[in-house]
């Protein structure tokens, strides 16, 4: 039998979601829930479930629902697996779990005191092309890892209206982009970084559209991580040893990695059939769930409280 989902919010990143669920031999769509009970009647037409709700709460309390999937702008979040987990409902949260350090502290001790899984959507950590990748990285194929660079950039024009640009729903390419290179590094290296330095540019509405990171970490490795909501760049990252480097192409939602020597030639390389990238997260949580799980060991709560924490400092830096 398949583990139940309901997902809060009806957006693009719902739609997405609710397909990767149909392909998923793990997990279903059951409901879903938006401030448009129309929207949400929509998506149930679309992709199959059996209950759509004007109301999160009214999703949150269906005790048919045995997951619940946060698709809602970022500074929603909190709020809303908050109340997941007053009520014992599982949560997979969309990127960035969190806004502030505060919001991870406190739902991470929610979480812990109620017994329930969370866990935040970072879906590249649970493709197969990332797992090999990293183990390239961590069993000395490459020599010491002493540098990673990963950029997620996209052009998407200027909007004062839009979420990107708007500062009160926690926008700019810090939150909505820069979380993904900056959770490939720490995930490659299995550690958070011990220092954070970070430049950005800031659009009119005074979020920024772009930020450069700068990461050290104790392991002895530095890391690159770009982010932009106003240009577009190339998504292969890399990870440089003192013996060789690995190629993560389009690292976001990777499908293919290589080892390459020190003379630059691919020695391995490694291919994932699945088109669809987030079904393996859905396959991942669906495990967790039916296990008895709290925490996931591919994207831990100690990781999202990082971000976070990282998040604010970069804040009070760069004057955001």
């Amino acid at each position: 039998m398949k583990t139940k989902f309901g997902i809060l919010g009806c957006g693009g990143i719902a739609k997405r979601f609710a397909r990767a669920l149909q392909l998923s031999g793990s997990g279903e769509l059951y409901a879903a829930a938006a401030r448009d009970e129309a929207r949400a009647q929509d998506l149930i037409g679309q992709f199959g479930g059996q209950k759509a709700y004007g109301s999160y709460l009214d999703l949150i309390r269906d005790e048919n629902v045995e997951i619940v999937y946060i698709s809602l702008v970022h500074n929603l979040h909190y709020e809303a697996a908050k109340l997941c987990v007053e009520h014992g409902k599982a949560v997979l949260c969309e990127k960035p779990f969190f806004i502030t350090e505060h919001e991870a502290t406190a739902l991470a001790a929610l979480a812990k005191e109620k017994g329930v899984l969370v866990m935040e959507a970072m879906w590249t950590r649970c493709l197969p092309a990332f797992k090999k990748a990293k183990e390239w990285a961590q069993s000395g194929a490459i020599g010491q890892v002493r540098l990673i660079d990963a950029a997620f950039c996209f052009n998407f024009p200027f909007d004062p209206e839009h979420r990107l640009y708007n500062p009160e729903t926690a926008g700019g390419a810090l939150l909505d982009a820069g979380v993904y290179p900056y959770q490939f590094a720490a995930g490659i290296l299995g550690e958070a970084p011990a220092e954070v330095r970070a430049v950005v540019q800031k659009a009119p509405t005074g979020v920024d559209d772009s930020v450069v990171m700068a990461l050290r970490f104790e392991g002895g490795a530095l890391a690159s991580a770009i982010a932009s909501v106003s240009v577009k760049a190339d998504g292969t990252a890399h990870i440089y040893g003192t013996k060789g480097s690995v190629k993560v192409y389009d690292f976001l939602r990777t499908r293919e990695c290589e080892l390459i020597d020190e003379k630059g030639e691919v020695i391995d390389r490694f291919t994932d059939d699945q088109e669809e990238g987030f079904v393996h997260e859905i396959d991942h949580v669906t495990d967790l769930y039916r296990t008895g799980q709290t925490e996931s060991p591919l994207i831990p709560m100690s990781h999202s409280i990082d971000f976070a924490r990282a998040a604010d400092l970069i804040r009070a830096q760069c004057g955001l």
